[in-house]
């Protein structure tokens, strides 16, 4: 009997064993099998990415077809002879692009004959992703590369987008050499696209928007309606919105409008980080043809790349401190140009080495002396 015993306890240990030996190969069958499937799945979705990197390098190729580029390449765009080597230096680590905002009614007139109504220096930081905007008053007295002054927003609309360029890099010691100039259809378009934007505005603000809401929308061709007057968060199309960054009359002139600008700006960025694929390429498909730039199809793949990481970081409005003379021609006079140019590096670069060059303290000599005469 015992022996029946030992012999069964053997059986029941010896089949103990076997079963354990079995789930442990069972085991490493599953894992290596789960494994296969991760590689699987990894395999796939790696595909996945090149393919949809193809598609989308591809499909921007395509439509970048449909924007406005311009003749002149980066190089040519003039900087200042005696630009501050310090500049130059701090410069490295930022992408510094000029954006217009043009009053033209059609992509005809994108890169003269028309005024720019908004002007916005923008500089990413390369390595944190952020984006620091200054805009500039278009009423800013500057001098132009042929030794003339005139308001900046004038420059655009006489010389062409190069000479713009060249303006803004000659009187606040900068170096850009690239542009992006949308018309307000383009603006207004984008914005119907994603769905509208949440703004909170005055009543006086809504009231100023049912005021000039025709004029946006007889030179864009896009339908719109007054919007109720009341103070608080209001739900805009985009001609609501477009025409509340282009209002002038509530506020401090165009001080404000820069604000209400630097605001639909930031609300555009946030809504295009949550729209689909299919809402970005209908943007690509309607907006492209109103856009100009010189901005390479390579430089507008690497941009968009990083779109999920970019934040606006702050705003700032130039000139920080200024005069503005309503008498005859309107003007706003830097107090002083040098004094505001060193305050512009030191928010855009962090440049606490700046020292202005020569032909920006002749310039801001020129307009102190011309600011006297005219008082």
């Amino acid at each position: 009997m015992r022996d029946k015993e030992r012999m069964s306890g053997r059986y029941e240990e010896e089949e103990s064993t076997h079963s354990r030996s079995r789930q442990v190969r069972q085991r490493a069958r599953k894992k290596k099998k789960k494994k296969m499937i991760v590689l699987v799945i990894i395999e796939v979705l790696a595909l996945l990415v090149i393919a949809a990197g193809a598609f989308a390098y591809f499909y921007v190729q395509n439509q970048y077809d449909k924007i406005e580029t311009v003749a002149f390449q980066k190089h040519e765009v003039a900087t200042n002879p005696d630009l501050p080597s310090s500049v130059v230096e701090t410069s490295k680590g930022y992408r510094t692009i000029m954006f217009y905002g043009v009053d033209a009614r059609n992509n005809s007139d994108l890169t003269k004959n028309a005024n720019s109504d908004s002007v916005i220096i923008c500089s990413i930081n390369n390595d944190t992703k952020e984006i620091k905007l200054v805009s500039v008053l278009r009423d800013t007295m500057v001098q132009t590369t042929d030794g003339k002054y005139h308001k900046l927003t004038d420059v655009y609309a006489a010389y062409g987008v190069q000479e713009a360029l060249e303006t803004i890099n000659r009187n606040f010691d900068l170096n850009i050499t690239e542009y992006v100039t949308v018309n307000w259809y383009a603006v207004a378009e984008t914005i119907d696209l994603m769905g509208g934007l949440d703004i909170e505005i005055t009543d006086k603000e809504a009231a100023a928007i049912n005021q000039f809401l025709w004029e946006t929308s007889k030179s864009t061709g896009i339908a719109s309606s007054n919007v109720d007057v009341y103070e608080g968060v209001h739900h805009l199309d985009g001609i609501q919105s477009t025409t509340y960054a282009r209002v002038r009359n509530v506020g401090h002139h165009d001080i404000t409008r820069a604000e209400r600008q630097r605001k639909v700006i930031s609300l555009m960025l946030e809504k295009a980080k949550q729209s689909s694929i299919g809402t970005l390429n209908d943007i690509c498909n309607t907006v492209f043809p109103n856009i100009s730039t010189n901005l390479t199809l390579s430089d507008i793949l690497s941009l968009a790349s990083d779109v999920a990481s970019y934040k606006i970081a702050d705003q700032g409005l130039f000139p920080y401190k200024y005069w503005d003379q309503s008498g005859g021609h309107y003007y706003v006079y830097c107090n002083t140009l040098t004094e505001n140019v060193d305050q512009l590096h030191t928010f855009l670069f962090g440049n606490e080495d700046y020292t202005p060059s020569s032909t920006v303290q002749t310039i801001s000599d020129y307009i102190l002396d011309y600011r006297s005469e005219h008082e």
